[in-house]
């Protein structure tokens, strides 16, 4: 089981690691630095990643990036069947409605606003996680 975390933020992706990391759960993390790689690796830039094409349980999409932001990303997943139905969870600094709106208008399944937390860094992220991970079910692709 992989989740993929799509941040451009080091520290954002750091905080996300070990946060999942604390958790226990067994899934490999992967991550992508901006949607133009996390676009690589899921084999949708038109210039695929020569490894295997990642197929992740769940994605953790931050919308603000540079090269390629969160809903092109978005938009693209949902414009190819291989990964329409990947659950994607846009994380994100914005709480602006327009944001929120826009997200799930290109198929977003979930829209969480980042939190900076002391006693436990990136807790929300991993419950998050716990849940599509352990508590979702979804259809097994053939």
């Amino acid at each position: 089981m992989t989740i993929l975390l799509v941040d451009d933020s080091s520290d954002d992706l750091d905080i996300a690691l070990r946060a999942l990391r604390r958790t226990g759960l067994p899934v490999d993390v992967r991550t992508a630095h901006n949607g133009r790689e996390a676009l690589s690796v899921l084999h949708l830039s038109g210039r695929p990643d020569p490894g295997e094409r990642l197929r992740p349980q769940v994605i953790f999409l931050d919308l603000r990036m540079p090269l390629v932001d969160g809903f092109e990303v978005l938009r693209a997943l949902r414009s190819h069947a291989q990964t329409r139905s990947i659950p994607v969870v846009v994380v994100s600094t914005s709480s602006c409605p327009d944001d929120v709106r826009r997200a799930y208008e290109l198929g977003a399944n979930s829209y969480l606003v980042k939190r900076a937390e002391t006693r436990e860094p990136g807790g929300w992220l991993a419950e998050a996680a716990r849940y599509w991970v352990e508590m979702n079910f979804q259809p097994t692709v053939g």
